[in-house]
């Protein structure tokens, strides 16, 4: 009696759950870059194996997200009697790159899967409560930690936002203009909670790093669609890590206000 032919898993994951879980995977993938072979094989298996369950569970075996991922794996020269070090490391090279381009098409395919709404967000002017909410909630959701850019700060955010932070999380904040009280009340703040406030003349635009995702935003934050129409983006995650190269620099250089 012939045996039953086994379907294929098929996906059991939202894709904003996928959407999610590979753009974390993407973002640790920038640490294997540059880096020998050897150093990073425990890592790279675990990262392997972490991303070939989220492929499986995002689109399903037999999808074609998943066998790009295989031939990503795969990458490079290989031969039966084995191959030597200096192949092994271009084999890695490959790989890496390869995994890269694989993250990053099926991430755009994802994100034009998901309802444009759960995407961003646009608010009409007077509209400042649902901008309230909407990034409340996005701060509210952070794991590990914050980076706030903004260039007109004022004690509302900490009011309005700082307080529904996780305890736990590390909050950074970045401005060039430290309007009323915004220093005192960072202290009083860093008293029990772990923060950096920093003062830089280079800061001339809006963004919220929260983990591994960014949103950019249209107008300061304490000034979000009080009076003019704004809107609160999210970067694909592509552009997240150049993003945040910029900013990580931009706060290396940065002068130290508040520190807990």
């Amino acid at each position: 009696m012939a045996r039953a032919k086994v379907q294929p898993k098929g996906p059991d994951w939202p894709p904003d759950r996928t959407l999610r879980v590979l753009k974390q995977q993407l973002q640790k993938l920038q640490a294997f870059k540059g880096k020998n072979h050897r150093d990073v094989e425990n890592e790279e298996t675990i990262w392997k194996q972490t991303t070939e369950g989220a492929m499986i569970h995002g689109f399903g075996e037999d999808s074609h997200n998943v066998h790009h991922y295989y031939k990503a794996r795969s990458a490079g020269v290989h031969m039966m009697g084995g191959i030597s070090d200096h192949q092994q490391q271009l084999n890695y090279n490959q790989r890496i790159a390869k995994f890269e381009a694989t993250l990053l098409s099926s991430i755009a395919e994802l994100e034009a899967s998901i309802p444009e709404p759960a995407m961003r967000g646009a608010y009409e002017a007077g509209d400042e409560y649902a901008f309230y909410k909407d990034l409340k909630d996005i701060m509210g959701r952070a794991n590990a930690d914050i980076f706030i850019v903004d260039n007109y700060l004022n004690t509302d955010f900490f009011e309005l936002y700082v307080a529904t932070v996780r305890p736990g999380i590390y909050l950074r904040i970045l401005t060039n203009e430290l309007k009323g009280n915004l220093e005192a009340v960072a202290k009083k703040y860093a008293a029990s909670h772990s923060i950096e406030l920093r003062n830089g003349p280079d800061v001339h635009d809006r963004h919220i790093f929260v983990d591994q995702r960014c949103w950019t935003v249209g107008q300061s934050i304490k000034d979000a669609a009080k009076k003019k129409p704004t809107y609160m983006v999210e970067l694909s995650a592509g552009l997240v890590p150049t993003m945040r190269k910029i900013y990580e620099e931009l706060w290396a250089k940065a002068a130290v206000v508040v520190k807990s």
